[in-house]
């Protein structure tokens, strides 16, 4: 085994470690996500916001685990450790990982977060983009809102749908009859993504099985 082959392997266990610890396995819930790739800011004191935040979000999270009550319980007693708050803890994170690793191109990782339909139109819009020339970079990806829209357990198969609300700037590098050119776009989105996984698999990831855009 050459030294590339060694490196390959190293960052595939990173990707699945990580993987692992996002979906589904312990309490406590993640206030909104930013991912701000531009600048290094101060934190604001915890004093000044979090307070609001945290009855806001605890509220909220309290009157969707009394709607869907029955599910998640079914889901706790055939999924170990599973609690909704991590739940969508680790549903920010694959939010923002999917993104990252769709500018990146980086397919290895998309093949970990999605069912095979949903990568199979990933990995065409890069074939896509690469045709075109063009490069895609996040400069910000910030969650502002989560909710459970459905959870439903069939036989099997659990799936749980949780909407969305996300502002994102990316920057679109397109290279053109040897000219370049740069366009800075902001995007507020509104989606359902559809988590799935089967009950009595190994593999502990949720994986992303349907997005529908609502805007």
């Amino acid at each position: 085994m050459d030294i590339l082959n060694i490196l390959l392997l190293i960052v595939v266990i990173f990707i699945f470690m990580v993987l692992r610890s996002v979906l589904g396995k312990r309490t406590g819930l993640e206030k909104s996500t930013v991912i701000d790739f531009k600048e290094n800011k101060k934190p604001i004191p915890r004093d000044k916001i979090e307070d609001k935040v945290e009855i806001s979000e605890s509220t909220e999270l309290k009157q969707q685990n009394q709607k869907f009550s029955d599910e998640i319980n079914l889901l706790e007693k055939n999924i170990k450790s599973f609690s909704i708050e991590y739940f969508l803890e680790g549903a920010t994170k694959a939010y923002e990982m999917t993104l990252i690793a769709y500018s990146e191109e980086n397919k290895e990782t998309l093949k970990m977060l999605l069912e095979k339909n949903i990568y199979d139109e990933f990995s065409e819009s890069i074939n896509l983009r690469n045709e075109k020339n063009q490069k895609l970079e996040y400069t910000l990806i910030k969650v502002n809102k989560l909710e459970i829209r459905d959870i439903d357990i069939t036989k099997n198969t659990s799936s749980i749908d949780l909407y969305i609300d996300a502002n994102n700037e990316f920057v679109l590098t397109e290279l053109k009859d040897e000219e370049k050119s740069v366009n800075k776009n902001k995007a507020h989105v509104k989606e359902i993504w559809t988590f799935t996984k089967k009950l009595n698999s190994r593999d502990p990831n949720w994986r992303v099985s349907e997005i529908s855009r609502l805007n």
